[in-house]
């Protein structure tokens, strides 16, 4: 059985977060009668964004992450209790590039990829 194309980027949504590229999410508006939904950051399956190979499931940061890290997060949860923050699942090129994978084994792909979207999200 052929494994479709699949081209892993992990997009971290902020809803009810308003940030811009310029902005400290510390700075995000957060208002309980909002319900705002923006694409902020995305953990990459490649190395560089030219669409290079896949990297088998080691994820890379392609955003600033001196202003969107995880204590930065949990402050922002902290201070704003109906901000949402999820992950989602898709995609299959990087700047107009293929950028999918095609494991020979899925095994390695899931352990790559738990430790390193882990060691990125922790």
């Amino acid at each position: 059985m052929a494994l479709p194309k699949l081209k892993l980027i992990f997009t971290l949504f902020f809803l009810q977060a308003l940030l811009t590229s310029t902005t400290s999410i510390q700075a995000a508006p957060a208002n309980s009668y909002l319900f705002i939904e923006y694409i902020r950051a995305e953990f990459i399956n490649t190395m560089t964004p030219q669409a290079p190979p896949p990297t088998n499931g080691k994820f890379n940061v392609f955003w600033d992450s001196d202003n969107l890290s995880p204590s930065r997060v949990s402050s922002i949860k902290n201070q704003h209790s109906n901000v949402k923050v999820a992950l989602s699942l898709g995609g299959d090129s990087v700047n107009s590039g293929s950028a999918y994978l095609k494991p020979s084994s899925i095994d390695p792909w899931v352990s790559n990829a738990v430790s390193s979207l882990t060691s990125i999200i922790q």
